[in-house]
């Protein structure tokens, strides 16, 4: 027995030295820092996600491809940090970097080719900025000379505080930071979303720049070409790894093969997930000489974010590479640089106009939490802009703007839009805004979807009436309807032929003549949730949005599990039922840890009250690992069918992680002459499910070997869990209640298993501390 223990130490850490000696592998230290950053600050995960929805919705619609020829120039500026004479690289070597940048993101790069069809030019380019934060000129580097011998991922480098370089603003600026990072992490960025203070890109000093644009660079082979920085740069411009950071994850991109995992080397024709894995992309962690592409949809989610309403839009629109553009004046008709109006205000020519010669009007918006999704107009009564801004990047979340209006006598429409469509009140801060002249306020609010829009009149101006012959602000057409002069026309009736008031259609439905006549069957909705909630609501702490083969369809479902009331629940959008005497409700489910006897509901909104209309119990209704599809038949003689109806799947399950699956959602409005059919529930397939964690993977620990002092572990739906650190003895090296983001300074170098308990089972993993 001892002769055994002996030979399996001696090829344990036979592993661990050959290991060691292995050559430096790609690693990037991105999702490392956004941990530690979600840790920081709770609201980070929640604004990811609203990006992502922007995202989604720009990639849909006609925008994302109306964009094309269209190239943008973002400025960049590179602090270098440096302790050793290499380590303060030369500006050739930095320029060297930016070229590398620009051909790799217009694809001009000499080793692009055809491998993919996919591959696209980004049109996207960087130049060093000729002008600073003061508008002074500038080479576009900064140097500072440190002790400090590595960094880390926390972001010390960013404060000068801390010994590093403050950023510089982040909205008109890409801050490069280089210097030694340490732990074998070779850059990181900050994705769309963190702070701004901490925004940009980090690199260590020998992966940025390119070997084969000059010589005497302080560099480092295999990672030698500048591909690092495009990699990060990619990051800081929403693309995540190409395998997701899981097994067969998803990176969001619908272009891009799945990769099982990160690949090192250059591996051209390795097949993983069922498809070949594109190594030459440079979202991989392949060597710099095998990259050379970026595709088609990551290009889209790429100007997504610089895109009119997106959250980097101002680096799109900044001027710091043309010296900063022509010197302001009061007198050029242009809105400059810090103006706050048309030649009215700012640092730059303050206090331009003395007065107004016309009706003075005042604009004030205090933000909500997302300052960068708000923007207005005002535009005169023949529809053209006379005044506009946002979106408001650079703002402070819950700081206030105002910008003074010099305008004629005449009648207004001022509009303001929020991208998210949630306003600016009440859900994620306490925005208003109001617009006021001499007589009052003419326009105020913030509660508002995705807009709201008040007509406002100055001067001289005639407010609308209900016979001028012109549809003005709110009217739902000439002369008819509307807040300002309801109801003008005559009422609406079941037999006009025209689509009135809040008619579902030509003489059907509404509350104005409901039911009117309906016949045959309206799709309502669908849910498939591949690239977002297709509008449910999240209930909160134990519903999730789930990528994995849990999923029926596609790699999303909705995620609810245990017992929490509306947080282990997702809500639909409304719908008006008044038209239909039946509404059906089909959808697909999948169970996993569920107990004999835990159940989940569907439950309906009549316009007051919730009421439970279907129950599914384990071991009555469905077993665990397994796929089923449900139906559910409401009729209008049981229930009220209100113009604001709503579904909700509930889980009533109890508080150990006992998770329902919900996908593919289906409803539909059925009139007179149809029937629906009726409450079902099927089997579609029993499954050994072997979600993105696979079989053998219940949770995931990186990195792996561990190169600095944190290992991270995840486990499936973001499970709870306690762990315990055994070393090769047996012997218990460390123990915590919490595992999700372990410290592992303490350790020595070598080989170690990690014990994960999650209240239901013991899974063990083993990992290398270097």
């Amino acid at each position: 027995m001892k002769r055994t223990f002996t030979l399996t130490l001696l090829c344990f850490l036979s592993m661990f030295c050959v290991f060691a000696q292995d050559a430096i592998e790609r690693n990037c230290g991105a999702m490392e820092n956004l941990e530690i950053r979600k840790q920081q600050n709770p609201d980070l995960e929640a604004r990811m996600q609203r990006i992502e929805t922007f995202t989604q919705n720009y990639i849909q619609s006609p925008t994302a491809k109306s964009v094309n020829g269209s190239i943008i120039t973002i400025p960049v500026v590179v602090h270098v940090i440096y302790r050793t004479s290499n380590e303060n690289i030369s500006d050739a070597q930095i320029q060297s970097q930016i070229d590398v940048l620009n051909e790799d993101f217009r694809r001009t790069n000499a080793d692009a080719d055809n491998a993919w069809s996919q591959a696209a030019d980004m049109e996207i380019q960087f130049c060093l900025a000729s002008v600073d934060e003061n508008g002074n000129a500038t080479t576009g580097i900064t140097r500072k000379s440190s002790t400090r011998t590595s960094w880390g991922t926390n972001d010390a480098m960013k404060s000068s505080a801390q010994g590093g370089v403050d950023a510089w603003d982040t909205s008109q600026y890409l801050n490069m930071w280089v210097c030694n990072i340490g732990g074998g992490i070779l850059g990181y960025a900050q994705f769309p979303g963190g702070s701004a203070s901490t925004d940009g890109v980090v690199m260590g000093p020998q992966y940025f720049g390119s070997s084969a644009k000059g010589s005497g660079f302080y560099l480092s082979s295999p990672f030698d070409l500048g591909r690092t920085t495009t990699h990060e740069v990619g990051h800081f411009l929403n693309l995540r790894h190409i395998w997701g950071d899981s097994n067969c994850g998803n990176d969001f991109v619908a272009d891009t093969p799945t990769h099982q995992t990160s690949n090192g080397g250059c591996p051209i024709g390795q097949v993983s997930c069922g498809s070949t894995d594109m190594v030459q992309n440079y979202m991989d962690y392949t060597n710099d000489s095998c990259m050379n592409l970026f595709t088609q949809g990551q290009k889209d989610r790429m100007r997504a974010v610089l895109a009119a309403g997106g959250v980097r839009r101002s680096l799109a629109l900044s001027n710091k590479c043309d010296g900063g553009g022509t010197t302001p004046t009061c007198t050029d008709g242009i809105q400059n640089g810090d103006e706050t109006g048309i030649d009215c205000g700012g640092s730059s020519c303050a206090p331009c106009q003395s007065g107004c010669s016309d009706n003075e009007v005042n604009l004030s918006i205090t933000f909500d939490n997302y300052p960068e999704e708000t923007a207005w107009t005002l535009t005169n009564a023949s529809g053209s802009t006379v005044a506009s801004g946002g979106t408001y990047g650079n703002q402070a979340d819950g700081s206030t703007y105002t910008e003074d209006l010099c305008l004629p006598d005449g009648c207004y429409t001022f509009t303001i839009t929020d991208t998210y469509g949630d306003g600016i009140c009440c859900s994620y801060g306490n925005g208003s805004y109001s617009v006021t002249d001499a007589s009052g306020v003419l326009a105020s609010g913030g509660s508002f979807s995705s807009s709201e829009a008040t007509q406002i009149c100055v001067g001289g101006g005639t407010a609308p009436t209900c016979s001028d012959g012109v549809q003005n602000g709110d009217e739902t057409g000439v002369d008819c309807g509307g807040s300002n002069c309801e109801p003008c026309a005559v009422d609406p009736t079941c037999d006009d032929g025209i689509q009135n008031g809040d008619e579902t259609g030509v003489d059907c439905g509404g509350s104005s003549c409901a039911p009117c006549s309906t016949g045959g069957t309206d799709v309502l909705h669908q849910g498939y949730f591949e690239s977002g909630w297709d509008g449910w609501s999240d209930g909160g702490s134990d519903c999730y949005r789930y990528s994995g083969s849990r999923s029926y369809e596609g790699s999303y479902s909705i995620r609810i599990r245990d017992n929490s009331g509306t947080a282990s629940a997702m809500t639909s959008p409304s719908f008006n039922l008044t038209p239909y005497n039946q509404v059906e409700v089909e959808f697909y489910f999948y169970a996993n840890s569920m107990e004999n006897g835990e159940d989940f509901w569907l439950r309906y909104y009549n316009g007051s009250s919730w009421t439970t209309v279907a129950t599914y119990a384990r071991g009555t209704n469905f077993n665990n690992s397994t796929f089923y599809t449900a139906t559910v038949t409401l009729d209008a003689s049981q229930y009220n069918f209100a113009g604001n109806s709503q579904f909700r799947f509930q889980c009533d399950a109890s508080g150990n992680n006992d998770q329902i699956y919900i996908d593919q959602v289906t409803i539909t409005g059925i009139g007179s002459g149809s029937r629906g059919k009726g409450n079902t529930l099927e089997v579609i397939r029993t499954v050994d499910v072997n979600d993105s964690f696979g079989s053998e993977d219940d949770f995931v620990i990186y990195p792996n070997p561990v190169k600095g002092n944190t290992l991270f572990v995840k486990l499936p739906d973001n499970a709870k869990a306690s762990y315990r650190i055994l070393n090769m003895l047996g012997q218990t090296m460390m123990r915590g209640d919490s595992a999700k983001e372990i410290n592992v300074s303490s350790l020595k170098s070598g080989l170690y298993f990690i014990e994960v308990n999650d209240g239901e089972e013991t899974m063990t993993k083993k990992f290398i501390k270097q």
